[in-house]
This record gives structure tokens, sequence and C-alpha cells, in this order.
């Protein structure tokens, strides 16, 4: 009875001794698979050094020549993505206008294209991977336009007849900066919705002596600075 009992205690202890190598190996493939894991989950939480291109369009400008603003201006964009961070931008656009004073009679008429170039900075970049952004950003812009200018004929003072004022394709041009503030989110997949604001200071600009223009092309109404908006649909490729 003894041996037997002897045998069965030996048998038990090898079994024991065999399976706590095969243990020690098992744990510690775990836990090199966990740490493979958490490298891995890191890795991906940290954005890509180029993060894509988007392509825009602005609705607001849209509308506006829908609805009959005395002045319209529409306008798209494309933008560069340095890990969700910073976004190089480029934005063309044709702004347009035919106004008539109701009190003057006086009218203003233009149409032309500008352009801006800056860069957007991101603060959402703790929380990436969720695709919302919001952002601050600068912008440099410059058009070169053509406009009339006409009102109510008035009388010279020294010979006392009617002089028309009546002056087309007069040549002006302006350069303006612009500070920008704006939200996006996504919606789905590659689609984003997204507005701004922006506070437009002029830089520079050239008239013709005949009379000032009434709007400037994407920079608005004249002025030294002037307050405006977009409302974007984006495409995040």
């Amino acid at each position: 009875m003894y041996p037997r009992i002897s045998r069965y205690i030996s048998a038990t202890a090898i079994s024991l001794l065999l399976a706590f190598p095969l243990h020690a190996q098992e744990e510690q493939t775990t836990q090199e698979e966990e740490a493979k894991e958490a490298v891995e989950d890191q890795a991906e939480k940290e954005p890509p050094v180029f993060g894509g291109v988007a392509v825009s369009g602005d609705v607001v400008g849209v509308a506006m020549k829908m609805l009959g603003s005395d002045y319209s201006q529409m306008e798209v964009a494309a933008r560069l993505n340095f890990k969700e961070r910073y976004f190089p931008v480029f934005e063309l656009g044709y702004g347009e206008s035919d106004n008539q004073g109701v009190e003057t009679g006086n009218r203003f008429q233009t149409h032309a294209p500008y352009f801006r170039i800056g860069l957007d900075y991101n603060f959402n970049t703790r929380k990436w991977q969720t695709g919302n952004r919001y952002y601050l950003g600068v912008r440099y812009a410059f058009t070169s336009f053509r406009y009339d200018i006409s009102a109510e004929n008035f009388t010279d003072p020294v010979w006392d007849v009617e002089v028309p004022f009546d002056y087309n394709g007069l040549s002006a041009n302006a350069h303006w900066g612009e500070v920008v503030f704006g939200i996006e989110a996504k919606i789905w997949g590659i689609f984003r919705l997204g507005w701004n604001v922006r506070y437009k200071i002029r830089i520079s600009h050239k008239d013709a002596p005949q009379g000032r223009p009434w709007y400037v092309p994407g920079f608005g109404k004249y002025g030294n600075s002037s307050l405006g908006g977009t409302f974007n649909i984006i495409f995040d490729i």
C-alpha cells in the first residue's frame, strides 16, 4: 500500500513541476500580447503626420444670391491636414454686386474673383479620433476687379448744363487680412459640416479717382474692417 501511495505522490509532484513552466510561459505570452496591444493602442492615439485633403463649399453665398441680396460671394476651399493640428488652406471665390441706393439712386456694379491663403490651428487634438474640431486661423486675401458707378446727372455750376455721371470699367484692387474662428463636426464617413466667423482688416487698397467702390469682392462693403462668415459642406478625403 505504501509503495502505491508513494508512486501517486511522486506522479503528482512531477505533474505539478511540469505544469508550472507551462503556466509561467503562458503568463509571459499573455503579458507580451497585452504590452503589444498597449503599444498599438498608443500608436493609434497619435494622429498621422499627413491626414489627407479636404474640399469644401460655402452655402451662405448661395443663399444670399438666391434671396436677392445687394451682394453675394460664392467660394470653395482646399485644405491639407498635418497631424490633425495644422491645416494650410486655400480659398477661391467669386463676388458680385448690383446695388442701387434707395435715397440717392446711385448704382454700383461689379463681379470678380478673389482668393485667400492661410493656416488653421485645431485645438481639439486630444480627441482627434472623434473628427470634431474647433480652430483659430489667419488669412491673407487679395482681389483685383473692375466696377461701374452711375448716378443722376448733375448741373455744371459754370456752364449751367447737365453733366452725366456714368463710369464703366473703373479699376481697383484690395489686400486684407482675416482672423478666423471655426467649428467642424463629423457627420458620417468623409462628410462634415462646419461654420466660421471672420474679422477682416483692410491692409491696402487702390480705387479709381471717379469714385470708390461700394463693395469689394470677398471683403464685403467698403471700409477699414468688416465681419463675415461661412457655413461649409466639407468632404474630408
